[in-house]
């Protein structure tokens, strides 16, 4: 295993990667981002529409590093000072995303801090209106048929009090809630994008924790 060139680690990054940071993603558009002329063809064929390549053109994609986070990482242990990851966990299935918590306690550094950011389960269910199931279960699991991508259906979702119980479970103490673009973690005025959402930071124990 190799050591990483910068020891803070973006999960999921997809096009918000951010300097300073190693950004991580299983997006096929990492792929693509390699191959000159590839995303001007995708867009020809119509498969990527002008936003997209915009992207393409910013180097958003050739940011990224491949790391699927059902695996295990392939990072040293007590590589990192920082974790983070934005609305990834609700994309996997509640045993790999206790599976990629677990990786995240092995990778970071004792007193490192690790920041989850996910839909608010709590807020999903305060808007349920009873004469609109559909657009509810449709925000519970983005998708509703076989050819909607697996890639961005929700899996599962937590609110603060199952996703504390989910970070102590795996190893990490100090659990705490967070506000947006409030916390330990570095650079969130850049990295954080999401406001509406549900924040938590965690620490991995030092050597006397």
């Amino acid at each position: 295993m190799a050591e990483p060139l910068s020891r803070k680690l973006q999960l999921g990054a997809f096009d918000q990667a951010c300097e300073g940071w190693v950004n991580t993603d299983v997006t096929p558009h990492l792929l693509v981002a390699r191959a000159p002329g590839l995303a001007r063809l995708l867009l020809l064929l119509g498969v990527i529409d002008e936003r997209r390549l915009e992207a393409y053109r910013q180097g958003r994609f050739r940011a990224l590093r491949w790391l699927d986070v059902s695996r295990g990482f392939r990072f040293p242990d007590h590589s990192f000072e920082a974790v983070y990851c934005s609305h990834l966990l609700e994309h996997l299935h509640a045993d790999v995303a206790e599976r990629c918590l677990r990786e995240v306690h092995r990778v970071l550094m004792p007193g490192g801090v690790v920041r989850v950011v996910v839909p608010d389960l709590d807020a999903i269910v305060a808007a349920y209106d009873a004469s609109d199931p559909d657009r509810f279960l449709w925000g519970i699991y983005q998708g509703r048929g076989v050819r909607d991508k697996r890639s961005a259906r929700h899996w599962w979702h937590y609110n603060a009090v199952s996703l504390q119980a989910l970070l102590v479970r795996v190893g990490f103490i100090d659990v705490v809630r967070c506000e947006f673009r409030q916390g330990r973690c570095p650079d969130l005025e850049r990295i954080e994008t999401r406001e509406w959402s549900l924040f938590m930071e965690a620490t991995k124990p030092g050597p006397t924790g």
